[in-house]
């Protein structure tokens, strides 16, 4: 039993080592690589050479037998998560931000004068959640704020940063219950630890492989902030509701004669400029005119057109996917929610009721 759990062990270093030794190449990487989002990059390098500390803290202890000094990053990481987030979405980055690194700063501290920093463990659960709470709260106001911007939010980095928090708060929960368990049974905890280091090996390499090839991430302030010239503006606009109808109805030509709403990529950054009016205008008379927000507004084209094709000879040809992909949708999921929102019926009751009327 003990030869089985030794050579369990020596795995479980091997997995840390190869985890550690990616985490620093990829740390190393994302500070020195040159991209549209290279100071957003930066943390993130950032993020997982605290990775890589708490791993090679992990790794010394189990192959060498004792605690070395290394620098404890564990209260590190989240941080530099949340300044990596708010860059990434072109948010302002808050001054009490530099708070959030004080703790770590304290734990360092004591544990090079030799002060037992065990009580720290449960502390820093406690503390990265509220960080990973409190970033899942500002990517929802984010979320609310860029809703008009773009029509399949889940194919931008909005989502690739909501995966990655919620990699860390589950690791972090993961690792609760292994503290848990170890205090239960020695032997489960050799397994537990394992199956901790392997997941842990596969985030590291996740993390990294989407940091590189994320969408575009958000380069440009949104309009977000409404001054006094914006109110009065809007204020003259309001006192001309003829004009809003025309250009609104200008607006709607324009997107049905070029058939702007097939593009999948369509935002509400690129509709401005194929029709000529700034964002804001757009946004506020869709907004005003349909009651709707910019990803209501064009999928009600787009279904129209799915609609229009499932009566043409495409229909023979593809299938209802492929009919949806025409008319603009690039997911089948968010197809299908939209399509019954908006009719009803799903799109396979709407093809059985259209033969059944030939």
């Amino acid at each position: 039993m003990m030869d089985s759990l030794q050579m369990k062990l020596n795995y479980i270093s091997v997995i840390e080592l190869l985890t550690a030794s990616m985490s620093l190449m990829l740390a190393v990487l994302f500070l020195f690589s040159k991209s549209e989002n290279r100071k957003g990059n930066m943390f993130l390098g950032v993020t997982l050479l605290c990775l890589f500390g708490e791993i090679s803290d992990v790794l010394a202890e189990s192959v060498i037998g004792r605690d070395i000094w290394v620098v404890q990053t564990s209260l590190f990481t989240i941080p530099f998560l949340l300044i990596y987030i708010h860059q990434t979405m072109n948010s302002t980055i808050k001054t009490w931000f530099c708070l959030l690194f004080l703790p770590g700063i304290i734990q360092n501290v004591l544990f090079f004068i030799g002060v037992d920093t065990e009580l720290f463990l449960y502390f820093e659960y406690i503390f990265n959640l509220s960080i990973l709470v409190y970033i899942l709260s500002v990517l929802k106001s984010h979320r609310e704020k860029v809703k008009d911007f773009y029509s399949e939010l889940e194919h931008k980095s909005l989502h690739w940063i909501k995966v990655i928090v919620f990699i860390f708060f589950a690791f972090h929960v993961f690792w609760i219950l292994e503290d848990i368990i170890a205090i239960q049974t020695e032997i489960v905890m050799v397994y537990f630890a394992g199956l901790s280091s392997v997941l842990t090996f596969f985030m590291v390499f996740w993390i990294g492989h989407n940091g590189f090839s994320q969408s575009e991430s958000f380069k440009k302030k949104l309009f977000i902030h409404v001054n006094v010239e914006e109110n009065l503006i809007e204020k003259e606009q309001k006192e001309k509701p003829d004009e809003d109808i025309l250009k609104f109805n200008s607006i709607c030509s324009k997107i049905e004669e070029d058939n702007i709403y097939t593009n999948p990529k369509l935002n509400l950054r690129l509709l401005s400029d194929m029709v000529g009016v700034n964002e804001k205008e757009i946004s506020r008379l869709i907004n005003q005119q349909s009651n709707q927000n910019f990803y209501q507004f064009i999928n009600q084209f787009r279904v129209a057109e799915f609609k229009i094709l499932l009566e043409s000879s495409m229909a023979t040809q593809l299938s209802l996917q492929g009919l949806a992909e025409e008319a603009g949708f690039n997911s089948k999921s968010t197809f299908y929610a939209v399509f019954k929102s908006i009719e009803g019926i799903t799109p396979k009751q709407y093809e059985l009721l259209l033969k059944s009327s030939e």
